[in-house]
């Protein structure tokens, strides 16, 4: 699906627990009662639940409670909780649910279409899993197992992760960027299935299997990276919809696959008869939010992307003259083997996601060469922060959180061209700014329009610029 967005002409050469802890003793189980306050955890009864014994174990099948946060407990009659089936909470109410330490199988899909689902947590003492920040995950951490289907927003899949379970993202409806460390090597069977509004995908560098129908059904999905590192793509991974008149299968990503020549991702695209966008190889350090392009194709396999960040008292250079709150320098380099390694021919390098994981949205970004220091971008998404090098090096960031002055979007105690593309951007929700700067970008205030960044806050951010009254 693509979508249109009209831009004012003026604009057109412009480019941003409680949780309520009960015993787990056998009499905690005749104490509970199904009368609860939808504002803390309860103990669930054993009347929520559609269970069957098996193996002097419980297996609960189905949940029936009208509560919406929940805590399944560690036993029914006087059996321990180990498995929760396929769909046992589908299209529940739930907003909040505790996994007992007793439970052993967790379904993929246990939790499908639970649109109001914002957290899972697990007993700390469960030895098969655990939940970080309400997100499902093997005990050690390497598998991805549930995430709740109420988030949306961005969502980093964190460092050490190696696999993303099958439905472990299906139907989260909400979820819009999707980013991952190079740690994943396996994304798993409708994994990403009916995600709706996802709208970016930044994959592992190491990626190597994308399972059946994984991102099928994402209708906002336009553009997909592929890396050189695939080795298998499951059936329909990219499908759009079945029209049921002539069963013809209709992809999504048509004219925005990114592939290498001669890979298995384009040979797989190929073989759809869809076309791909011959692209070239990258390395990305996913905490600082940079990457490198390696356009002639000579970076050996195995080379990490290597980004120290640094106070900006450590850089000899004089931005006195510059408005900032905060500076940061990184020093950018490759290592292979554990040895700095220092590439051939030229490499563009990209700060693309630095916005989300280091700074907000106001930015610039200067390079710094034996102390010859030059702006690279104050562009606000940072999307266009390239730098086309043969040795990398040392680039710093400057950031600004003082947005007192009215128009002032980027923070740099001025209003020019570049606050009122911030303001436009913002107002065709292409990047989302800080409340501060919202409140700097805000010149109706009244009705409808208060708080919400428009094309008329952008014209009076353009004639402020301009000096026009």
């Amino acid at each position: 699906m693509k979508r249109f967005r009209i831009i004012s002409v003026l604009l057109v050469s412009l480019l941003v627990l409680s949780v309520v802890i009960l015993p787990n003793s056998p009499k905690a189980e005749a104490l509970q009662k199904p009368a609860y306050k939808n504002d803390v955890p309860a103990l669930a009864p054993k009347s929520d639940f559609v269970y069957r014994t098996q193996n002097n174990r419980i297996f609960i099948t189905q949940y029936l409670g009208t509560n919406e946060k929940i805590i399944i407990p560690e036993t029914i009659d006087n059996l321990p909780v180990f498995a929760v089936a396929s769909k046992a909470f589908a299209d529940s109410k739930i907003t909040y649910v505790k996994l007992p330490a007793s439970l052993t199988t967790l379904a993929s899909n246990a939790f499908n279409e639970c649109d109001s689902l914002l957290r899972i947590d697990v007993a700390d003492n469960n030895p098969y899993f655990c939940s970080v920040d309400g997100v499902v995950y093997s005990k050690d951490r390497t598998i991805l197992k549930a995430f709740p289907a109420g988030r949306g927003g961005d969502f980093t899949i964190p460092n050490g992760v190696t696999t993303v379970s099958n439905f472990a993202f299906y139907r989260c409806y909400q979820i819009e960027n999707i980013n991952m460390y190079n740690t994943v090597t396996s994304i798993g069977e409708r994994a990403f299935s009916f995600c709706w509004n996802l709208r970016s995908v930044r994959f592992s560098d190491n990626l190597e299997t994308i399972g059946a129908l994984a991102f099928s059904h994402c209708d906002d999905l336009t553009e997909l990276r592929l890396p050189k590192s695939i080795k298998t793509i499951g059936t329909d991974a990219f499908l759009g919809k079945i029209n049921s008149d002539d069963s013809t299968k209709e992809y999504y990503l048509i004219d925005g696959v990114y592939a290498l020549k001669g890979s298995y991702a384009a040979r797989y695209i190929k073989s759809l008869g869809l076309n791909y966008i011959n692209s070239s190889p990258t390395i990305t350090n996913v905490k600082a939010g940079v990457t490198i392009t390696d356009t002639q194709n000579v970076i050996p396999d195995g080379t990490e992307l290597k980004v120290d960040v640094h106070p900006l008292s450590s850089v000899d250079a004089d931005f006195s003259g510059l408005k900032y709150t905060e500076g940061y320098v990184l020093d950018i380099y490759l290592s292979k083997n554990g040895s700095v390694y220092v590439p051939t021919g030229e490499f563009r390098i990209n700060f693309d996601n630095s916005s989300k994981a280091l700074i907000p949205t106001a930015t610039k970004v200067f390079s710094s060469r034996v102390g010859d220091v030059e702006i690279l971008t104050n562009q606000p998404d940072l999307k266009s922060a390239t730098y086309e090098t043969d040795t990398l090096g040392t680039y710093v960031v400057l950031l600004s959180n003082d947005f007192s002055l009215k128009g002032d979007a980027n923070g740099d105690g001025a209003v020019t061209l570049t606050d009122a593309r911030i303001a436009l951007l913002a107002s065709a929700n292409i990047v989302k700014l800080t409340d501060e700067q919202i409140t700097a970008c805000d010149f109706v205030t009244t009705g409808a329009d208060k708080n919400v960044i428009t094309t008329a806050d952008t014209r009076a951010i353009l004639r402020t610029a301009a000096g026009i009254k």
